[in-house]
């Protein structure tokens, strides 16, 4: 075990547990940024649909790294997540998810409550598989295999290298690890073309994430106003939430008498 910080957009302080062999690494306290180009077709979803359109099966360039996987995209920082689309070719009206690891919460909200197990792609040889994949370049059968041998650990997420953004962090997140995430806010934002607004969404907040679990449910409109879907909670996934929470609470309570 180490306290040595090991990733940008991880807090200071937090134990984290090496495999022997591998650049595999046990840990939380991460803070994690997604941005995609907002479109029109946005309007009136609920938080919690936006949220979950970002684990995606794998179709593009990384299809071949992972096949027959669900991935999702984060960055360190809002920074480099603006960069990263920015680098595909994107607009100015954005949408920037932040999201972290549920587990570090005061409040749990969710299931799955592990640390993250993380490989560190920078030191084991997979960051030049990426650079391959986003290159077009075949990998040889050895790189495959010794990418399958990888993943038997079964990690939540990858680490590698941005090139969009100098020192900036990027992380791909398999469904295993993606289920740990909640959403802290939801930023939306217009470039001056279209009028400069902008306006957030705040699910979670203060150093112990304590969550706000209605905010799911809410919607951005024209404008950047805000709606809320009542129906969201009679949801699935807003009554387990909830169930959580209120575990979280009862623990919180007994621990403190």
């Amino acid at each position: 075990m180490t306290w040595h910080r090991e990733f940008i957009s991880q807090d200071y302080g937090r134990p984290i547990y090496r495999h022997k062999e591998l650049p595999v690494y046990i840990t939380d306290e991460f803070d994690f940024f997604r941005c995609v180009e907002f479109k029109d077709e946005f309007y009136g979803k609920t938080v919690s649909y936006l949220f979950n359109g970002n684990l995606r099966e794998c179709t593009g360039r990384y299809s071949k790294l992972f096949p027959n996987q669900k991935l999702s995209y984060w960055a360190d920082s809002a920074t480099t997540a603006r960069a990263e689309i920015k680098k595909h070719g994107a607009g100015n009206n954005t949408l920037t998810f932040w999201a972290y690891d549920d587990g570090t919460s005061t409040f749990p909200t969710l299931l799955e409550q592990e640390p993250l197990v993380v490989i560190d792609g920078r030191k084991c040889g997979v960051q030049e598989l990426i650079d391959k994949a986003d290159n077009n370049i075949q990998l040889t059968e050895a790189e495959r295999k010794y990418l399958t041998s990888l993943l038997s650990v079964k990690p939540d997420c990858l680490a590698f290298d941005s090139h969009a953004k100098e020192d900036g962090e990027n992380f791909i997140f398999f469904e295993k690890g993606f289920r740990k995430l909640s959403l802290r806010q939801l930023r939306l934002r217009f470039g001056r073309k279209d009028g400069g607004s902008h306006n957030l969404i705040v699910c979670a907040d203060s150093c112990d994430y304590s969550p706000s679990i209605k905010s799911y449910g809410k919607c951005f409109m024209p404008k950047a106003k805000i709606v809320m879907n009542q129906s969201y909670l009679q949801s699935d996934e807003y009554l387990l939430r909830q169930r959580i929470l209120d575990d979280s609470f009862r623990k919180m309570r007994e621990a403190t008498k």
